[in-house]
């Protein structure tokens, strides 16, 4: 059996451990640094990607959710440069909160976000699509990169 963690569940609980760890360790923070800017800075521009990449999926007709078997292979909108926008989003988001809390001790937290995605999300739907899509699936692989 696999364990299937629905992405959104992963960066609240990144999320939440980075939190904790600012309040542990608060004398690393940078007092009256300017990195809380850097949140809404990366959110506004994650929040358009993933608006994007979510109609690329309503216009193919094929669910958004990584766990059910797709309809369609969406390869148009933001999916033309990144195989994992809405996972590139999530890592934006993270990484945005981290500079929010302004505690380096957080930085950790985007990278083991992105191993989980990938280790318990990515792995699964990149085997399911090559499955479904064969050699289509390994052509855009070789063209298009998994991350921006």
């Amino acid at each position: 059996m696999k364990l299937r963690i629905w992405p959104p569940v992963w960066l609240t609980f990144m999320a939440i451990l980075a939190f904790f760890t600012d309040r542990l360790l608060p004398g690393l923070r940078f007092p009256g640094s300017p990195f809380y800017l850097a949140g809404p800075i990366l959110w506004a521009p994650a929040l358009w990607l993933f608006w994007h990449a979510k109609q690329s999926f309503h216009s193919a007709d094929t669910p958004v959710h990584p766990f059910r078997r797709p309809r369609a292979f969406v390869i148009r909108g933001p999916y033309a440069q990144s195989r994992n926008p809405m996972y590139v989003v999530a890592l934006m988001v993270m990484t945005g909160w981290c500079a929010t809390l302004g505690n380096p001790a957080t930085l950790p937290f985007i990278w083991l976000l992105k191993k989980a995605l990938y280790r318990f999300v990515i792995r699964g739907e990149e085997e399911m699509l090559q499955e479904m899509f064969g050699e289509s699936y390994q052509g855009y692989c070789q063209r298009v990169p998994r991350w921006i």
